[in-house]
């Protein structure tokens, strides 16, 4: 049935063309083979994690973290769905922030686990001289180019010799859960890389502290006993896209000494698994103001690039960085193209540290959605900064690792898979569906 008014032949004839062309985008890409490991190629020894199955293809993890993410929603709801109303009316009531689908927020409260299941005995256990030290290094990293590097290096030797050692400690169990909310947030903006998951935190506890004190622990304990289950039945459908984790953590990682990523690269899987629901959940909640956005544009990461980095002649204006189409073996080269088709315009990325000079601009131009390819690690913090932007957004996590920066010495070409980014541009259904 068609609602509206009817269309005119040049309408009929105009849509004809734009089916053609849609079709035409959504068309698998063939599979290629290079030296240098691009987008599709055979299984790479030794990846962290690793999202495509022996066809190369990444289709059979959409139809799972799709699936794991109703279970998992369904699993906060009938545990903790009074809750999620209480912390609903405060964040949008009192703190008069913009609404949230009910799944973000589900996040949150699953976030507000992790933080005390994963560090709560850290930031328990942490002098307070250190946590105060590391906060003001990664304040001065951020805004001192010139001291950047001694930040880093002090940061790194704080959290190699004090903070790490530190990360398996749980909470002692006659510990009032309540009383240490404040020193774990605290902690975890001093560490550097949970700066958007504290500012979640922060108003998780402005809502607890609202409550009489039973009820507030009770909220957390809940929180808790929810990641307890997130992490077991995480594991069991999730399991194996992240099998690299332990194997990169006993080698790589333990022969590394003193840098700067050491949080950041030393995660457990549990927090790889956070990341995927946080991408299929986030996505559906911001789906709709994407959708209403005339402008896309898509940010993809360096590192897609791998060895043709080296003689990349992308064209640089300011912080805008784009394809020069140098090499039509190269995947952001590939990429571009395929946007291009669509209306849509593509800038690299070259690090994660420059994400928020690119949401800057579009921070205040509603009519544009950005979708954003990015390392499974940084797909939290990532959607929750657009999301605090209040940017339109949709996020891709890359198939797998590669950058020499955090996972690999020589660093490899990583990839995405095209079909599921032309389906997140479009509104086409997912592989999943």
């Amino acid at each position: 049935m068609h609602c509206g008014p009817p269309l005119t032949p040049e309408g009929c004839a105009r849509n004809r063309r734009e089916n053609r062309q849609m079709q035409a985008c959504l068309e698998p890409v063939p599979l290629q083979k290079t030296p240098e490991c691009q987008a599709g190629c055979a299984t790479v020894p030794g990846l962290v994690y690793d999202l495509r199955r022996a066809d190369g293809s990444s289709d059979g993890f959409y139809a799972d973290v799709t699936r794991f993410s109703d279970k998992l929603l369904a699993e906060i709801e009938g545990r903790a769905g009074d809750v999620l109303d209480g912390y609903t009316r405060h964040v949008q009531g009192f703190l008069r922030e913009a609404g949230r689908s009910r799944g973000e927020y589900a996040i949150e409260l699953l976030t507000l686990g992790m933080a005390y299941r994963q560090y709560g005995g850290a930031a328990e256990a942490t002098p307070g001289w250190v946590v105060v030290m590391a906060r003001e290094l990664f304040w001065l990293r951020r805004r001192s180019a010139i001291m950047k590097p001694l930040a880093d290096l002090l940061r790194a030797a704080l959290t190699r010799f004090i903070l790490m050692p530190r990360i398996d400690r749980k909470i002692a169990p006659d510990q009032p859960l309540l009383d240490e909310l404040p020193r774990l947030i605290e902690w975890l903006q001093a560490a550097g890389e949970f700066e958007q998951e504290a500012a979640r935190l922060n108003n998780w506890q402005s809502y607890l502290n609202m409550l009489p004190r039973a009820e507030a622990e009770r909220c957390i304990e809940t929180a808790a006993a929810i990641f307890d289950w997130f992490q077991r039945e995480a594991d069991r459908a999730l399991g194996a896209y992240t099998r690299g984790v332990s194997g990169f953590l006993a080698g790589d990682y333990a022969r590394r000494g003193c840098r700067e990523d050491q949080l950041f690269c030393g995660k457990e899987p549990v927090e790889y698994y956070l990341s995927m629901v946080a991408a299929e959940i986030m996505n559906r909640g911001l789906r709709r103001e994407f959708d209403q956005t005339p402008q896309r544009v898509v940010l993809a990461p360096g590192c897609m690039r791998g060895a043709y980095a080296r003689n990349c002649q992308a064209r640089v204006s300011g912080i805008d960085i784009t394809c020069a189409a140098c090499n039509p073996a190269c995947a952001v080269n590939r990429i571009t193209r395929r946007m291009r088709s669509l209306g849509a315009k593509v800038y690299l990325v070259p690090h994660s540290t420059g994400f928020s000079r690119w949401l800057e601009r579009w921070q205040s131009a509603p009519e544009v959605g950005v979708t954003a390819v990015a390392c499974m690690l940084n797909i939290l913090p990532g959607g929750y900064e657009m999301r605090a932007r209040g940017i339109a957004s949709q996020c891709v996590p890359l198939d797998y690792p590669g950058c020499g920066k955090h996972w690999r010495g020589e660093g490899i070409a990583t990839g995405v898979n095209e079909q599921q980014l032309v389906r997140i541009m479009t509104g086409f259904p997912s592989c999943a569906n």
